[in-house]
């Protein structure tokens, strides 16, 4: 397939100029996105090295800067360089982008910081990845060169290595750098996404969603420059790098919850199974202690992701069936009458085991494992009689206050 069209690129922004036709001729292929806030000294720049790189490479495209806020008129030195500037009023990274990505009219999309940190005329390469068949192509500065100053230390060699290493581990995102800023995403990639975060996360957000959608990931070496400018930068290394990682713990439920939950719990019962064959009472007690204790951290483990099911986006590998099957198994076990009633019979069930191993450990101390074990039976059912008493909450509306009208009523008056 031929792209190439000498002169056809239009930047301006005349709607009639940039409106985008089913099949349309004049339709930008490519769309360089730039989130802008503040950047006054380098987005024009940018700006311009983007358009003379399309043209270059003759490729029909577009520049759009999203300004976040800007207070320097840095939309006004975006508009004069030849881009279509579109406004986000509210703050954020990813809330930049998302608007951007939602105005953007290209089939391709090639995203990157308007501070010249990222090379815009490394654009093409991007879009000749996505035309041979990717869905998203990344950048990797590690691998492309780090400029010296243009990346703290603790991002270079602990922060974004951490983040990258667990979103390998997590969600099998085989890339090296997954905090680079340049990307570029084809048009029917980005349709099957679904995109929330409003800060920086955003980066991890998109690479997750990405695995868990099985898309064509290719990565390639990027050069990352030290920032020309003086200024604090929008980067907050511990709050944002916080966010990353509490995103990417609540899209991780089986590690998080299940895979502790078998862990402690066979552990757990490990112990508590030594318990009968200890020599001493002293060593039984402890054996007992830690076995009881691994089996409520377990059932308060299970019970708190169970609970946060509905709230989870799982990534792909979660929806295996037998995994899925089990979790929802459960799930809708907790939410029955029936959730109540198994409690109730562990909880009574403990209460007459642990009475009976009172009376009978004066004279076989192998009762002293069956009384650990009525110990976790009643603790275990107590947990789950109050987790159904909470989650049936959810659901049922709110009784009407004594003495005040219903919403209906109030606006009938």
């Amino acid at each position: 397939m031929d792209i190439k069209a000498p002169h056809t690129a239009d930047f301006s922004d005349a709607p009639a100029k940039n409106a985008v036709q089913a099949d349309g001729k004049n339709s930008p292929e490519v769309t360089v996105l730039f989130p802008c806030l503040n950047e006054r000294a380098t987005i024009g720049a940018c700006v311009r090295q983007a358009i003379e790189a399309m043209e270059g490479a003759g490729l029909r495209g577009e520049v759009l800067v999203v300004d976040n806020g800007s207070e320097d008129g840095s939309a006004d030195v975006a508009r004069e360089a030849g881009a279509r500037v579109v406004h986000e009023p509210g703050r954020g990274y990813g809330r930049a982008l998302r608007t951007g990505l939602r105005q953007a009219r290209g089939q391709y999309i090639v995203f990157l910081d308007g501070d010249l940190t990222y090379d815009p005329r490394l654009v093409p390469e991007f879009a000749r990845r996505l035309r041979e068949g990717a869905d998203i192509v990344i950048g990797n500065r590690f691998r492309g060169g780090i400029e010296t100053g243009a990346m703290p230390r603790s991002h270079r060699y602990f922060g974004t290595p951490a983040l990258t290493l667990t979103a390998r581990i997590l969600f099998g995102c085989r890339i090296g750098d997954i905090n680079c800023g340049m990307r570029g995403i084809s048009r029917n990639a980005l349709d099957s996404l679904s995109l929330h975060s409003d800060g920086m996360e955003f980066a991890s957000e998109m690479m997750i969603q990405a695995a868990h959608h099985g898309l064509k990931i290719v990565e390639i070496p990027v050069p990352y420059r030290r920032d020309p400018r003086e200024r604090t930068p929008h980067l907050r290394s511990f709050r944002d790098g916080w966010r990353h990682l509490q995103l990417m713990l609540h899209l991780a439920p089986l590690w998080i919850y299940f895979l502790p939950t078998a862990t402690l719990g066979v552990l757990g019962l490990f112990s508590m199974l030594m318990v009968g064959r200890s020599e001493d009472r002293e060593t039984g007690v402890l054996l007992g202690l830690a076995g009881l204790m691994a089996l409520q951290c377990a059932t308060q483990i299970l019970l708190l992701g169970l609970t946060a099911q509905d709230r989870i986006a799982h990534p792909r590998w979660h929806s295996r069936a037998l995994f899925s099957g089990t979790t929802q198994w459960l799930r809708r076990l907790l939410l029955l009458e029936t959730g109540i009633v198994l409690s109730l019979v562990a909880v009574l069930g403990g209460l007459a085991l642990f009475a009976l191993s009172w009376r009978m450990v004066t004279h076989d101390s192998r009762w002293l494992r069956d009384a650990f074990i009525a110990a976790s039976l009643l603790l275990s059912g107590t947990q789950v009689f109050f987790t159904c008493t909470f989650l049936g909450l959810f659901g049922r509306e709110a009784a009407p206050v004594p003495g005040r009208l219903s919403q209906s009523e109030d606006r009938s008056e």
